[in-house]
């Protein structure tokens, strides 16, 4: 038998040049509207967290970059524990302009109300600052307060405590006006006015204050305004070995730009990891609309390819249509991104040193257009490319498989598939390994979520009682129907409430670290700089107030001198050493004892003790320091004690619970040695009844103004206020997760709606009523959202662990109250989208259905 092959070769037509197409496809799209913009509505979420979040962060650069003189307020600023010396003001050109400040803690008296508050007095000398605005109201306050004893505040601070120029309060011995509040500083605002409220006056008033006693820590800076970058340059050289000789730092405006830029980066580069969540749920959304629109076009395929159309002029068809959605997706998403990005700098504020400019960064934009743009060809390519080998056989049997799956074009969208998210992650971190690390990160949290959403599910089937009612059970198998993509929507919805329950459990946990503290310990309350003519007087404050007196510890200052055998001044020069600058000329505070404190393990060696003979005083240091200092067991080290040399050994290593039961130290010294050297005092105690506490800082104040307080508790209330307010602008970043999860949601609730009517006519045929369709509907969403919830909750649950014990290295806690209202939250908005797809559902008319299908 001979047998004949023909061939037929077609005239392939150029896709720009195909007439037929591209009427095709324009009279297709016209009937597919609200299929086709849920595919748009998926690109748009994603592009716009994306553009946002990157226009966000060009702006804070461009900020840095024009305003960093503004920020540091001067060309070179000198910082020091102590006074500066006659040396380095000399080594000053006297053509350089100066201004000064000190800066120390301190109780604060409000006359007015009769609060006490602990805060950051700042003592200013000279015209600061050079560059930048200090800002008052009114706006004399700043030079009426540079002529005497007046005094300007934190415009917070004023509105706490409802303080009004003219208005008195106490600093140490002396009372001051307030002349009026301070609404922008260089350099201050944003966090620090948060957790450190700031109290300004004339430097030439500190010392009428009594507040410069012995012991008292106080941070000097000097100001510097030089007229070329040349000379600051020659300047940074000349103070440079000062620096490095009496343990001053120094700061330029180059550092403060490096420094905020790597801080501003670190908090974009995880919100921009968000924002790429969102853009992966927004790629998932995108395969998914395309992937049930493409398999409900088979049939309308089969006909084009029975009437001659081939396959490539069907695929183009659809890929004209998605592709052109895709650029006006792409184009609004980014718009919508802008937008979205005048909002974030107003959830930001209060947050940030500087005013954030509002301007529109046209490489944000245009980066979202090409993405959205790249994203809606490559997640719709896999699914489209299906539609060439739909064979014209389906017309007759629509259970005809296509003879040929795979292709080079399947192939070749594949491996972009996976390029795509990985390259994206390093653009978007900067880092290629940092984007492979955090592709890797998700893609495991995926198959995570994917394998919990299945073994859920699994799990509900195959436990669900068989004796539920009729509604309860077919809603449970409408999750089960073909096409549903069930497991899908849990993944994508349950990412998002996995991220949201992962803050949110990771922030409790801090929380709770620190209510940990707080009610574990025995002390709530720390007093200190306490003179020690002063001690058994504040003693005996405490107990006629009844409050226990948990504490009184000696603190003695003193710095390194020798370190091994060799000076501080050699062990700098020499540039093999390791130890750090900072390790050999910060100021210690040491204190005495015969024991450990509680919030103390030792770990090696002996207890600190002093012994007769040669070497006689051993000491014990905390753990890491002795890294720090490049110290071992027997090791030597002397003191300067106040210009008083003491020799000392390395006799124990403690580990220090740091806050536990505060104060701690790094050096403790053995009883006998140092009661005689110069010392300040710090005593404990435990208030638990505000009142009681206001009343007893009140009276503090007014016998020992010198003294400062730090309530435990008022510090709680501040970290706390903090923490809900950076969780604020972490969910709002998150929610995006959640929203594009949704309207992949809402894409599958459109695309499967009319095979949902057709259900819904044979649920009508066979004796349902509406309010059956309705309850099986809502259920089923409920069910749907409930799964999704709770797959993204229970991973949560284990990351949290993970991330709280072996990366913040915290007690693990869980609110699950707050757990609970992440999930209802879900099931309701899920459920809400299930009701508006209802409505059209039950109204639509049986006969409607039932002409369509004849």
């Amino acid at each position: 038998m001979i047998e004949y092959s023909i061939k037929i070769k077609r005239e392939v037509k150029n896709l720009f040049t195909d007439a037929w197409v591209w009427r095709m496809a324009w009279r297709d799209a016209r009937h597919n509207y609200s299929r086709l913009f849920l595919f748009m509505a998926s690109l748009i979420t994603g592009i716009a967290a994306v553009v946002a979040l990157d226009s966000l962060n060009n702006s804070l650069q461009d900020d840095i970059e024009r305003n960093a003189k503004e920020l540091l307020g001067a060309d070179l600023v000198l910082n020091s524990t102590k006074q500066f010396e006659g040396e380095v003001v000399q080594a000053i050109d006297s053509n350089f302009s100066l201004a000064g400040e000190a800066e120390l803690s301190s109780m604060v008296l409000f006359k007015n109300t009769g609060y006490t508050r602990l805060i950051r007095l700042v003592a200013l000398q000279g015209d600061f600052p050079f560059y930048g605005e200090l800002l008052t109201r009114p706006e004399n306050a700043y030079e009426q307060m540079k002529t005497g004893k007046f005094a300007i505040m934190d415009d917070a601070l004023a509105s706490q405590y409802e303080v009004s120029s003219g208005d008195t309060i106490k600093i140490g011995n002396t009372y001051f006006p307030v002349a009026g509040v301070v609404t922008k500083i260089p350099g201050g605002g944003g966090l620090a006015a948060t957790l450190a409220p700031s109290v300004y006056i004339s430097l030439g008033e500190l010392d009428s204050t009594g507040l410069v006693q012995f012991g008292s820590r106080i941070n000097y800076s000097m100001y510097i305004k030089t007229n070329t970058e040349e000379e600051t340059t020659q300047l940074i050289k000349n103070v440079e070995p000062l620096s490095k000789k009496y343990g001053y730092s120094y700061e330029t405006v180059q550092a403060r730009k490096e420094g905020l830029g790597r801080g501003f980066s670190s908090v974009y580069r995880f919100f921009s990891l968000l924002a790429f969540v969102a853009l992966i749920l927004g790629c998932i959304g995108v395969a998914s609309a395309v992937h049930i629109y493409a398999r409900e076009k088979r049939d309308e395929v089969a006909v084009l390819r029975c009437i001659g159309s081939s396959g490539w002029q069907a695929f183009a068809i659809y890929f004209i249509q998605i592709f052109i959605l895709g650029v006006i997706g792409s184009a609004l998403g980014a718009i919508a991104g802008i937008g979205i990005q005048q909002l974030i700098p107003v959830l930001f504020k209060g947050y940030l040193p500087m005013e954030v400019s509002f301007n529109i960064s046209w490489t944000s934009l245009f980066m979202g257009f090409i993405i959205g743009t790249i994203v809606s060809v490559l997640f719709s390519m896999l699914p489209l490319v299906a539609i060439r080998f739909v064979p014209p056989l389906t017309v007759l049997r629509a259970d005809s498989q296509a003879t040929r799956v795979w292709s080079k074009t399947r192939m070749v969208a594949i491996l972009l598939i996976i390029i795509f998210p990985l390259s994206f992650a390093a653009y978007q971190t900067k880092s290629w390994l940092t984007g492979a690390l955090f592709f890797a990160g998700l893609a495991f949290a995926l198959a995570a979520l994917s394998g919990v959403a299945w073994l859920l599910l699994k799990t509900v089937k195959r436990f669900f009682p068989s004796q539920a009612p009729f509604v309860w059970r077919h809603a449970l198998a409408n999750l089960f129907r073909p096409n549903n993509q069930t497991q899908m929507l849990m993944v994508s919805i349950g990412l998002g409430a996995f991220i949201i329950a992962t803050l949110n459990t990771v922030e409790q946990s801090m929380l709770s670290q620190v209510e940990f503290t707080g009610n574990e310990n025995q002390s709530n309350t720390i007093m200190f700089d306490i003179q020690p003519p002063q001690k058994d007087g504040v003693v005996k404050l405490m107990e006629e107030n009844k409050l226990p007196v948990n504490q009184v510890v000696p603190i003695i200052t003193c710095r390194l001198s020798e370190l091994k055998g060799k000076s501080v001044e050699s062990l700098q020069n020499d540039t093999t050493d390791s130890v750090s600058n900072w390790a050999l000329t910060r100021e210690y505070r040491v204190t005495y004892r015969d024991s450990l404190h509680k919030s103390e393990e030792l770990i090696e060696g002996e207890l600190h003790k002093r012994i007769s003979g040669k070497d006689s005083v051993w000491v014990t240091i905390s753990e890491g320091m002795h890294e720090n200092l490049n110290v071992k067991l027997g090791d030597s080290l002397v003191f300067d004690i106040q210009g008083v040399p003491l020799k000392v050994r390395i006799a124990g290593i403690r580990k220090v619970e740091w806050s536990e039961d505060p104060p701690n130290f790094i050096f403790v010294f053995p009883a006998g040695v140092l009661e005689n050297a110069p010392q300040i005092f710090v005593t404990t105690t435990r208030i638990d009844d505000q009142q009681a506490a206001n009343r007893f800082q009140q009276q503090l104040v007014m016998a020992y103004p010198n003294v400062s307080l730090i309530d435990l508790r008022l510090i709680l209330n501040t970290v706390q206020a903090l923490f809900n307010k950076l969780g604020l602008v972490i969910r709002f970043l998150a929610l995006f997760s959640i929203v594009t999860g949704l309207v992949v949601l809402a894409g599958a609730i459109i695309n499967s709606k009319f095979a949902r009517i057709k259900e819904n006519v044979l649920l009508r045929t066979v004796g349902a009523q509406s309010r059956h369709i309705t309850q099986i509907t809502l259920i089923e969403y409920a069910y749907l959202g409930l799964f999704a919830a709770l797959t993204g909750v229970i991973l949560s649950v284990g990351g949290s662990w993970l991330l709280t014990t072996y990366f913040f290295e915290i007690t693990f806690a869980v609110d699950f109250l707050e757990l609970v209202w992440i999930v209802a939250g879900i099931v309701s908005l899920t459920m809400l989208l299930g009701w508006l797809n209802l409505r059209d559902i039950v109204r639509t008319p049986p006969l409607q259905v039932l002409r369509k299908e004849t």
